[in-house]
């Protein structure tokens, strides 16, 4: 029962993580469009933040779904 709960809550954060990613890719765009200095950073660095936020919740989900896999 655990093992399958686990497996269920890694495929969410390793959604979550990846929609971070997209959401912090989609940032990085808006923010290098914006000429206007002051304008751009909050959104570069919302982009920054988003994108290593994300890669830190997908990898160790991935992680934690490909391990039982390679295991058997």
């Amino acid at each position: 029962m655990a093992t399958g709960l686990l497996s269920v809550l890694a495929w969410v954060v390793l959604l979550l993580g990846l929609l971070a990613i997209a959401g912090g890719i989609v940032l990085l765009v808006v923010g290098s469009r914006r000429h206007d200095d002051s304008t751009s950073r909050p959104f570069l660095s919302l982009g920054i933040t988003a994108l290593v936020i994300g890669t830190a919740l997908a990898i160790p989900a991935l992680i934690g779904i490909l391990m039982p896999l390679m295991a058997a």
